[in-house]
């Protein structure tokens, strides 16, 4: 683990990741969404980036940034990604693609826990597409703060504007997404 001598750093910044494999294109269009509702600008950076040099650049602006790659991988001047947003303080929503069936992948629960061992400020995690499974959402006892459904689906709207309403409110609290109902998105 790498330190960093700064001490405890906050931004401005929220920071969108994708919790285990999700396609580009899906990734990119929610974070468009939801930066367009949350009335923030958008910038993207890849996790082959140092995150400290990206963070520092960043770390005063009202922006959403939608980080490409896997952030817990390691970088070799800098540590991972998820240990550098912990540093710096940053609030992150994790973005993980549902199942037709209402499944979603395993990592998305290994990416919640290595961020609360790391003690990254967590906003929640969110579903991207896939069918919603009420009972599955409760039973994982994931910090669920929504679903923005496929493009096509009647809710679609109300769950990008229900997260886009998290981000712009600034609730940006690992307590108020554990307090988010899941299923209300």
């Amino acid at each position: 683990m790498v330190v960093v001598s700064w001490g405890a750093m906050s931004t401005d910044c929220v920071v969108l990741v994708g919790a285990g494999p999700l396609p580009e294109l899906q990734m990119r269009r929610s974070a468009e969404a939801l930066a367009t509702g949350g009335k923030r600008a958008l910038i993207s950076h890849a996790a082959g980036e140092s995150p400290h040099d990206v963070l520092r650049n960043v770390a005063n602006q009202h922006v959403i940034l939608r980080l490409s790659g896997d952030a817990a991988r390691w970088h070799p001047q800098a540590g991972s990604w998820l240990e550098a947003l912990a540093d710096w303080n940053c609030p992150v929503l994790f973005l993980v693609g549902g199942d037709a069936d209402g499944g979603i992948p395993g990592t998305a629960a290994s990416y919640i826990a290595l961020s609360q061992k790391l003690r990254v400020p967590l906003i929640g995690i969110a579903q991207v597409d896939g069918a919603w499974d009420t009972t599955a959402r409760r039973q994982d006892q994931l910090p669920w703060c929504g679903w923005i459904p496929a493009a096509n689906h009647p809710r679609h709207d109300d769950g990008r504007t229900a997260l886009a309403d998290v981000i712009r409110s600034g609730r940006l609290t690992a307590s108020s997404a554990r307090a988010a109902k899941p299923g209300q998105a």
